[in-house]
């Protein structure tokens, strides 16, 4: 019998229907379109969407278990009868960024979050997002609050139950107790009540008659709690076991490697969450494909195809510095209010320079994380390259030559309902442990560097280190103006 993977990802909801004898049996997707805005969502609206969705393959069938996925970061309000009262708060959610850097000009507090809960102050996540919304006026006294997963969860079985691991994201738990931080929790103002119990993927409950209606289901199926995007991609992606890293280049960027223990640098660059199993310590970068889109569409106004533009890859001048802050700045820096562009353009680029630029610029920002990464774990013995990087071979081939190493790109477009899989798997018996589902590796695509481009692309990591320096300067003299004024 199949087990039902269902996914509410940032901007799109998935399903995937999978046979642990025959494999997938059916797969579906819908892009959220205007449901997603500004970094918000209509709550109920996505969840409607997503069983629409799953309903689409999964009516009738005699499906063994239902697993969830969602985001790392997300929160919204509920009123007493579990109805949303505000909009679901995404990663992307900008308004909070002051907030954040202002937490994080308090060294001390600042400091007293990340090795608590793993979680920088930025708008990323969403205890400060709700930290800055108190200003704003939201009583959070009065309201319940559940991640967009927890919310779907709920709906499916009338239990408000999240996953540790979702809400290690939201930087609400203690890495070392793995249980709500009772520090944010008075910070916020909140009593832990207010938010759903928290459980693992064994603690799952049964699909209730309204659940199963909207699916097409038999009641009684047992449902796991949400699990976020970031741990299912390791399980998908067979990198739940330590020395594998995942690096996922999509509309953002993440690096992601399964840790033993909690893994928090002195300056801290990194994140650090509750994983599947143990925890994932990794860096996430804001600006990643959807820099080259702003490119594509808003600059060109689409008059160039990406294949012209691809043209045949990189040459031997140097190109235009890149800096892929036009969404913020996540890892390293976590400087919300940094923005970037293009720096050191001269007479003789032209538009391919620049969206070479572009794609250099994405990577080395991901290469500055990698690097810190290594010197805090180790050198993973594998990098598993995944997102739309994939689409460009040239993008592609650049990854391996600026991170100086053998990569393996991982056609896995599901990789994280794929995870989901691997959860309801174990549900029903037909995995010992969630780690050890695999990914088809014999799919996979080795890349090596270019022995050739070794001394062009040193050159520009040393120019991107010095324009990113400087930048970050200058964002600190604005910041301080700021608060002069």
């Amino acid at each position: 019998m199949p087990v039902l993977a269902i996914e509410t990802s940032t901007s799109s909801t998935k399903a995937l229907l999978y046979d642990r004898d025959k494999g997938v049996l059916a797969s579906s997707r819908e892009s959220y379109g205007i449901l997603h805005q500004n970094g918000q969502t209509d709550t109920e609206a996505v969840f409607a969407l997503a069983m629409k969705n799953a309903e689409r393959i999964a009516r009738g069938k005699d499906v063994e278990a239902i697993a969830l996925c969602g985001t790392w970061h997300s929160i919204c309000g509920l009123d007493s009868s579990g109805s949303p009262v505000t909009p679901t708060y995404s990663w992307d959610y900008m308004d909070s960024a002051n907030y954040a850097e202002s937490l994080r000009r308090d060294p001390s507090l600042s400091e007293a979050f990340y090795r608590r809960t793993g979680c920088m102050p930025h708008n990323t996540y969403p205890s400060y997002t709700l930290g800055y919304l108190r200003t704003q006026g939201l009583d959070t006294a009065r309201c319940r609050f559940a991640t967009q997963g927890g919310y779907n969860f709920y709906r499916l079985t009338g239990c408000l139950r999240e996953s540790r691991s979702t809400q290690s994201g939201s930087g609400l738990v203690n890495l070392e107790t793995t249980d709500y931080d009772p520090f944010v929790l008075s910070w916020l103002g909140l009593d832990r009540n207010q938010l759903g119990e928290l459980g693992t993927y064994r603690d799952t409950a049964p699909l209730s008659s309204a659940g199963a209606a909207m699916l097409g289901l038999k009641a009684g199926i047992p449902v796991i709690p949400a699990y976020p995007d970031g741990a299912l991609n390791q399980l998908g992606s067979f990198a739940g076991r330590p020395g594998i890293m995942t690096m996922s280049v999509g509309t953002s960027g993440a690096l992601r490697l399964t840790a033993p223990q909690p893994v928090l640098p002195a300056g801290g660059e990194l994140w650090c969450y509750l994983g599947a199993e143990g925890v994932v310590s990794g860096a996430a970068v804001a600006g990643a494909c959807n820099c080259v889109d702003w490119f594509q569409k808003k600059l060109l106004k689409g008059r160039l195809s990406f294949e012209e533009l691809e043209g045949t890859g990189i040459g031997s001048r140097d190109i235009p510095v890149f800096l892929p802050f036009l969404y913020g700045e996540r890892c390293p820096g976590w400087q919300g209010k940094r923005r970037g562009g293009f720096l050191q353009m001269e007479g003789c680029h032209d538009l391919s320079d620049m969206y070479h630029g572009i794609q250099a610029g994405v990577l080395l920002n991901m290469w500055q994380c990698y690097d810190i990464l290594c010197r805090q774990n180790g050198i993973p013995r594998e990098v598993l390259l995944s997102g739309g990087i994939l689409n460009s071979v040239h993008w592609t081939q650049m990854a391996a030559d600026i991170l100086e190493r053998e990569i393996l790109a991982v056609v896995c477009p599901d990789a994280s309902t794929m995870g989901a899989v691997a959860l309801g798997l174990y549900t029903t018996g037909a995995l010992d442990a969630v780690t050890d589902f695999r990914a088809e590796y014999d799919k996979a695509i080795r890349f090596l560097p270019d022995p050739g481009k070794q001394a062009f692309y040193r050159r520009q990591k040393e120019r991107y280190l010095n324009a990113y320096y400087e930048s970050m300067t200058q964002t600190n003299k604005e910041a301080a103006k700021g608060e002069a004024v």
